[in-house]
């Protein structure tokens, strides 16, 4: 690829990049990295920038949570048109701030509005930061010369869904009006946090235009690829990689804690979130009431097949599997799943610190493939046939067309034919 540097190489021939870090002597800040509906514990996480360098809110300045009382979302639920627009008016009724404690917030206890405020701040900052090293730049905000330079955050919201738009993230509760649900708000699920965060990400590095002017497969696509922004951020994550495995054996290819999102609410959201599908571009097309979730389910299970293949393949190359069972396992018969993550044990139990290794690089690698490809394609006609061509065009220019085979054959099973 003419103008691109070849990144240097180890002898497995994978370019030498330094795999993303979280902080070490940054703002503390506590998070579930899994849903607590789940029973996942809360853990410490530390976020770029010395103690003290966020304020009370919490806010610095690119990102500052409101934490509003009884607000319906912007944008209403039926038509999505707008009630009103941010920012949330100066004089408008919310909740005292989350204040730090000598710099840091892990002091704040889970369960009370002030470690609700924080944690969604600190997830929002870190998935910027995890995309960004990916990107290799800054993501500034897409919306920064009409609604200001930092994004504003809502953590409750009176609603059933998530929202993201011009100036603002919001998050409401599954299964709202119910009251029980009120416990386990979305704002406490960081793949639903990572995931509204990656719809900003996308337009911010892509590029953006009036919802009315998007077509049904641009808007498919910024879903697909802000569920696959939310799987590799929870990947960066020791307990969720370590789950995985756990859960799994090292059998990925299946439904398991990385390849299904948590509760949505009473909507689509139940059936369509799931990235191990079997759904292809003609059962896409064959509904009468095609929406862009129906339409986004292809693209990100062949997005999920190509990072799982790859994944393998990395077990093969450092022997902790044999060629023949990563065939066998390539998007197997669910009923033979079972059994074939009995063999998937046997390996895994020799090697788990191999399995895990393996996962990392798939992660990092794909990280990188997709950020290269969303900073070569353009707003304007955004196919699935035109990501995949900059997909393998990412892959020339980073790995050498190393994953190129399986990019072709996962998005050729779906019905996705890269664009000439």
């Amino acid at each position: 690829m003419r103008g691109v540097r070849e990144p240097r190489r180890d002898c497995s021939d994978r370019p030498v990049v330094k795999p993303f870090r979280f902080s070490s002597g940054g703002t503390k800040f506590r998070i579930f990295a899994q849903s607590p509906a789940l029973g996942f514990p809360s853990e410490v996480v530390r976020l770029r920038g010395r103690p003290r360098t966020i304020s009370a809110g919490p806010r610095d300045s690119t990102i500052h949570v409101i934490d509003a009382r009884q607000k319906f979302p912007y944008r209403r639920d039926k038509d999505l048109t707008f009630r009103t627009q941010p920012p949330y008016p100066r004089r408008a009724p919310r909740f005292p701030g989350a204040r730090p404690r000598l710099g840091h917030f892990d002091h704040l206890v889970p369960g009370t509005r002030a470690f609700e405020a924080a944690a969604t701040f600190a997830v929002v900052r870190l998935v910027l930061e995890i995309w960004e090293h990916h990107l290799g730049r800054p993501i500034p905000w897409h919306f920064r010369e009409t609604f200001g330079p930092s994004l504003e955050v809502i953590p409750r919201v009176s609603s059933d869904n998530a929202w993201s738009g011009d100036g603002y993230l919001e998050f409401g509760y599954p299964f709202y009006p119910d009251a029980e649900e009120r416990q386990t708000p979305f704002c406490l699920n960081f793949e639903v946090v990572a995931h509204e965060t990656g719809h900003l990400i996308l337009k911010s590095v892509i590029g953006t235009m009036p919802d009315d002017e998007k077509s049904l497969m641009h808007k498919a696509h910024e879903e697909a690829a802000a569920d696959l922004v939310a799987l590799l951020s929870a990947l960066h994550f020791d307990s969720v990689l370590n789950l995985a495995l756990e859960r799994t054996r090292g059998k990925l290819f299946s439904i398991n804690p990385i390849s299904s999102f948590g509760d949505w609410g009473r909507t689509s959201f139940d059936r369509l979130r799931e990235l191990f599908n079997d759904s292809t571009m003609p059962w896409a097309r064959s509904s009468r009431k095609m929406d862009k979730y129906r339409l986004a389910r292809p693209f990100e299970g062949a997005a999920f097949d190509a990072f799982v293949e790859i994944y393998e393949d990395r077990l093969v190359a450092l022997r902790a599997i044999p060629r023949a069972l990563a065939m066998e396992s390539r998007h197997a018969h669910r009923a033979i799943i079972p059994a074939l993550r009995r063999r998937f044990d046997v390996w895994y139990r020799r090697r788990p610190d191999v399995f895990r290794r393996a996962l990392a690089d798939a992660r990092d690698d794909f990280a990188r493939l997709l950020a290269r490809t969303w900073a070569i394609t353009s707003r304007d006609g955004v196919t699935f046939a035109g990501v995949v061509a900059n997909m393998l065009a990412a892959d020339r220019g980073l790995f050498r067309g190393r994953y190129a085979r399986i990019l072709h054959r996962s998005f050729a099973a779906r019905g996705i034919v890269p664009a000439p």
